[in-house]
């Protein structure tokens, strides 16, 4: 039993109780560098807003030029009249806007609208791609192996510097190798266009550059391992941005025997876990069952709800492609890739990749 204290009557202390329970601590007031942090955000969210815009209004005013010098002057002009012409507006551009104006760069700009074309398209990709990007694109002859950079440019995110390293490791090469013949890959381009998915055809080639790790010559596949753990970015960089790390030695137990799978990733844009396994030397048969068992086991045991099932990446020193063939590892679930610590000279790549077009295309009149 509650008493009032002595001097006040039982109505006072009713009041003060109904008071004190009512009363609530004020909510915390926002620290400092809390609000640093939102005000950060909001600022670094619209300076990239801005950027984009810039970068998109960039990219279509040097369309226009490139269309305006084309058709207006060009088209109507033949021979050294209208190159003069060029040369003239190129002064006087110069001599009004400042650098950026020179006859090389208004051909550049000339070259682009001539391989974009479609202004709707390019404002859509001027939303992901730069103009310095444009600018590298440009230079590539080839209509597919242009196709193949810029999609995947947009589709993974790369920076110019990234674009710039693909195309020096000679990426589309390296795929094309893997993809052979060519119609292939311009499937799967399609597919990566029109739905915006990619496939494991495109995801994994071969070879694989990885010239970064700094490895002497001779070395263990521990040695390889560490290496590409400590390279992991670049590594990542060389399977493709989607690759995300899960796991290195990966422990499984199977009947009670302990077995180890060396790296294990997920790709997002398959939704599935890559296991890869490395070997020294050449390719072994024996290596299928090996990796067949590491996708059982974690189809089972680590594929989640709504993901595909997992697929495998069997990395060697050198393929034996005999081998390969007759283990039909082409069609299924297990890819077998050589790995490259120095990137050999282009005139011997393109040899290489010429070979296997044509082999492959004679193949191809086999089976038809």
């Amino acid at each position: 039993m509650i008493v009032p204290l002595a001097g006040h009557n039982f109505s006072h202390f009713l009041k003060v109780k109904i008071m004190t329970k009512k009363y609530k601590e004020p909510e915390e007031v926002q620290t400092s560098e809390e609000l640093f942090k939102d005000i950060s955000a909001l600022i670094e969210q619209s300076r990239k807003r801005v950027a984009l815009r810039v970068n998109m209004e960039m990219t279509l005013l040097n369309w226009h030029i490139g269309k305006a010098i084309s058709t207006k002057i060009l088209g109507n002009q033949r021979g050294g009249y209208g190159e003069q012409i060029v040369e003239t507006v190129s002064k006087q551009l110069t001599e009004k806007y400042g650098n950026g104006f020179d006859q090389s760069a208004l051909r550049r700009r000339m070259l682009f609208f001539k391989q974009f074309n479609d202004e709707k398209k390019l404002a859509t990709l001027s939303q992901h791609l730069s103009w310095s990007h444009f600018v590298e694109l440009i230079t590539i002859q080839d209509d597919m192996q242009r196709e193949f950079y810029l999609e995947l440019s947009r589709k993974e995110g790369w920076g110019i510097r990234v674009l710039r390293d693909r195309i020096d490791s000679m990426l589309y090469e390296r795929t094309m190798l893997s993809k052979k013949p060519e119609t292939l890959i311009k499937q799967e381009l399609d597919v990566l266009k029109s739905e915006g998915t990619v496939t494991p055809d495109l995801v994994f080639r071969d070879p694989y550059l990885l010239n970064f790790l700094g490895l002497k010559d001779t070395y263990s596949e521990q040695d390889l391992e560490s290496s590409i753990l400590h390279q992991l970015q670049l590594f990542i960089i060389e399977l493709g941005t989607d690759f995300a790390f899960v796991a290195r030695q990966k422990r499984i137990i199977i009947d009670g025997e302990d077995f180890r799978i060396d790296l294990l990733f997920f790709h997002r844009g398959l939704r599935r876990i890559v296991a890869i396994d490395l070997k020294l030397g050449k390719f072994k048969a024996a290596y299928k069952g090996q990796m067949e068992l590491y996708l059982k086991w974690l189809e089972k045991y680590e594929r989640r709800e709504g993901e595909e099932n997992p697929i495998g990446l069997i990395l060697c020193a050198e393929k034996q492609q005999e081998q390969i063939e007759l283990l039909e590892l082409d069609k299924g679930r297990i890819r077998v890739a050589e790995y490259m610590t120095q990137l050999p000279t282009k005139e011997i790549f393109a040899d290489k990749l010429q070979q296997a077009i044509s082999l492959a295309k004679e193949k191809a009149k086999i089976v038809l």
